[in-house]
């Protein structure tokens, strides 16, 4: 198998998740186990050995506690931004590896056949790759409260995470970037700018791979949970 690693960006915090939750949202519970058991058990699943978890800075010992669970492979402090976050996990990986994910440990039940499926279809000319799945929702364009328009949904798609990368395209993109929620949307700015070349495809995304960001998505998480992740611990 090729060298490959994910960083788990789980340095955020859960202040939307309610007025119950103090702290890494990382180290909230679902049905008695926290969203970074969780998300390395299902890395664990797709046979990923690379893991660097890139934490909330201030809470080192229970990350470390966690991590040797999982035989995580290292530990390092988040930056200010989702991206200085995802920076400080890149500058970790080893010079021999050919493919990078970066993940979000709020995405938490994403299935292991979509983790291994995402790190899978970067060969070749193509150098990113996501999750994704079709838009189901009628979206409409408004001013304000107003309508203005229905916006056509059949060449739209929800972007999960994981999102693989050859390592040397995703620190190009990131090299001149401040601050993303979405590392591959930096990737597309960097193709189109020149800065690096290849392609970016998509593969089929997940339901189990919601953001667990809102108290109703804990709910939800935990629903899930009790029906039973599909395909071997996702």
């Amino acid at each position: 198998m090729r060298p490959e690693a994910v960083v788990l960006v789980a340095a955020g915090v859960g202040q939307r998740l309610g007025r119950s939750v103090d702290g890494p949202k990382a180290l909230v519970s679902v049905a008695g186990v926290t969203l970074l058991d969780l998300a390395l058990q299902g890395l664990r699943a797709a046979a990923i050995r690379d893991v660097v978890v890139v934490h909330t800075p201030g809470y080192e010992r229970t990350f470390a506690d966690i991590g040797r669970r999982h035989a995580v492979t290292r530990l390092v402090p988040g930056g200010e931004t989702r991206t200085a976050s995802v920076r400080a996990g890149l500058a970790e990986i080893g010079s021999s590896v050919e493919v990078v994910a970066v993940h979000d440990a709020a995405r938490a039940l994403m299935p292991a056949r979509v983790i291994r499926s995402v790190l899978d279809a970067v060969r070749g000319d193509v150098v990113a790759v996501a999750p994704a799945r079709a838009v189901a929702d009628t979206l409409k364009r408004v001013d304000g409260d107003e309508v203005v328009g229905t916006v056509d949904r059949s060449d739209l798609r929800a972007v999960q995470t994981p999102q693989a990368f050859v390592p040397d395209v995703l620190r190009t993109a990131l090299a001149e970037a401040d601050d993303a929620t979405d590392d591959l949307g930096l990737v597309e700015r960097a193709l189109a700018d020149g800065r690096v070349e290849g392609r970016i495809e998509l593969v089929a995304g997940s339901p189990w791979g919601l953001k667990i960001t809102y108290p109703e998505d804990l709910r939800l998480a935990e629903v899930l949970l009790d029906a039973d992740r599909p395909g071997g611990g996702g």
